[in-house]
C-alpha cells in the first residue's frame, strides 16, 4: 500500500462505501480517510475542507457523474478522481475519462485494482529522481511497405496476435491513415478510432487510451485508422508523437501497420520504432523499390540497424533467390514468411489471424521465429 495519501469517498451506495472503507482502514498509518458520505454536496465540503489526494466517486447516472467529476476538478485540479459504477459500458468509460476521471472501477471495487490505482497516484506525488520520471517503455515494431498488396497488414496482424498469445498487453495500431485495413482483417467495426484519441490528446492517459481501443478475441488491443478522410487530415505531428508516447508507456508491445510515403506520421513512427520491418516480395520491381526506400530512410536519419528486410510470400523455388535479393538490396534478408495464399485469404474472410486459425501452419511457425529473432 502506498503512503501519505488522503481519500474522500462520495457514494450513495452504503455497501460500496463500507467496502472501500474496510479495504483502506487497516492501512491507517499510510492512508488517511478524511470522510465518507452518500451526499455529493456534503462530499464536496469534505473535499474543500481536506483537499484529499483522491476522491472515490460513485456514479449511478452518467451525465450527473460526469458533471460532478468536472465540478471537483474545476476547483481542485490536482485531485485524482476514481469513479465506481456498475456499468461496464465503453460509452460510460470514455465519457467519464473525458470528464477527467483517472480510474474507472466496476463495483464491487476490487482490492488489487484500488491499491494499484493508489500506487499510481502516490508515484505522481513522489519527488522525482534525478529530475526524471521512470516510465515503462514498451517496444514499437513497425511493419512497412510504401505500396499496398504485398502483405504488410497480414504480417502486422499475425505478429501482434502471436505476441498477444504470450502477453496480454499488446497493441496493434493502424497508421495506414488513408486506406487502413486492420479492422477489416480482424472483422472489427470500431466505435472509436485514432481520431477519438487525437481529438482528446490533452486528456490522454493509459485508461482513456484503452477505452478508445477495441479488444479482439486474440487478445490484441486495436487502435484503428480514422473512419473519415477529413479526420485524418486534421491529425498533427505533435498528436502522433503524444499517442506514441502513451502507447509505449501503456503496452509491452506496440505493432504498427504503416504504408505510403516517407513523411508525416510514418517518419515520426519510424524514428520512434525499436524495429522497422520492411516487407517485400521477390520480384525485381519490388526489390528495386525497396532499395530506393532504404536509401531514403537512411537520408531521413533512420538507422540502418533498425530496418529489417522481411520477404513475404516466399517460395524456395522462385526464380529470384534470397542471395539475389540481398545483392540487389545491398543488405541481408532478416526473415522470410512462406507463401500460403489460401490460408491468408481464409483468415481475412473469417476475421481471424492465420496464427489463431491455423496454429500449425508454416506461416505461424515463421512468425514465431521472427519474434524470436527480434527478441534475441
Amino acid at each position: 500500500m502506498p503512503q501519505n495519501l488522503s481519500i474522500a469517498i462520495i457514494d450513495s451506495d452504503r455497501e460500496t462505501r463500507e467496502t472501500i472503507e474496510s479495504l483502506i482502514l487497516p492501512y491507517g498509518d499510510k492512508v488517511k480517510l478524511v470522510g465518507a458520505t452518500g451526499d455529493f454536496s456534503e462530499g464536496y465540503r469534505l473535499v474543500q475542507t481536506n483537499n484529499p489526494s483522491v476522491v472515490i466517486l460513485g456514479v449511478a447516472q452518467l451525465e450527473v457523474g460526469a458533471e460532478q467529476v468536472q465540478h471537483i476538478l474545476a476547483h481542485f485540479p490536482a485531485t485524482a478522481i476514481f469513479v465506481a459504477t456498475t456499468e461496464k459500458n465503453p460509452d460510460w468509460i470514455l465519457r467519464l475519462m473525458r470528464s477527467g476521471a483517472s480510474e474507472y472501477f466496476l463495483k464491487p471495487v476490487a482490492k488489487t485494482e484500488l491499491f494499484e490505482a493508489l500506487r499510481k497516484v502516490a508515484k505522481n506525488l513522489s519527488p522525482l529522481t534525478n529530475g526524471q520520471v521512470t516510465q515503462r517503455q514498451g517496444k514499437i515494431i513497425s511493419v512497412y511497405n510504401p505500396v499496398g498488396g504485398v502483405g504488410t497488414t497480414t504480417i502486422a496482424v499475425n505478429l501482434a496476435a502471436t505476441l498477444a498469445a504470450g502477453n496480454d498487453n499488446v497493441a496493434l495500431v493502424d497508421f495506414n491513415l488513408f486506406c487502413g485495413d486492420v479492422a477489416s482483417f480482424l472483422d472489427i467495426d470500431p466505435k472509436y478510432t485514432l481520431s477519438s484519441v487525437t481529438n482528446n490528446v490533452n486528456r490522454l492517459d493509459a485508461d482513456f487510451l484503452r477505452a478508445s481501443m477495441t479488444r479482439h478475441a486474440s487478445g490484441i488491443y486495436l487502435l484503428s485508422e480514422p473512419l473519415e478522410v477529413e479526420e485524418t487530415l486534421s491529425i498533427t505531428a505533435e498528436q502522433i508523437t503524444q499517442v506514441l508516447t502513451f502507447l509505449k508507456s501503456a503496452f509491452s508491445y506496440v505493432v504498427i501497420d504503416t504504408g505510403g510515403p516517407l513523411f508525416g506520421a510514418n517518419l515520426i513512427t519510424f524514428r520512434d520504432s525499436d524495429h522497422l520491418l520492411f516487407n517485400t516480395v521477390l520480384t525485381l520491381p519490388a526489390l528495386k523499390n525497396v532499395r530506393r526506400y532504404l536509401a531514403a530512410l537512411e537520408n531521413k536519419g533512420i538507422a540502418r540497424s533498425a530496418v529489417k528486410i522481411v520477404v513475404n510470400r516466399y517460395l524456395p523455388k522462385a526464380d529470384i533467390k534470397i542471395g539475389d535479393a540481398e545483392n540487389v538490396l545491398g543488405t541481408k534478408v532478416f526473415a522470410t514468411i512462406p507463401n500460403e495464399y489460401g490460408a491468408v485469404i481464409d483468415s481475412i474472410n473469417k476475421g481471424v489471424p492465420v496464427v489463431n486459425l491455423y496454429p500449425r501452419s508454416p506461416i505461424t511457425a515463421a512468425i514465431a521465429k521472427l519474434i524470436t529473432q527480434l527478441n534475441s
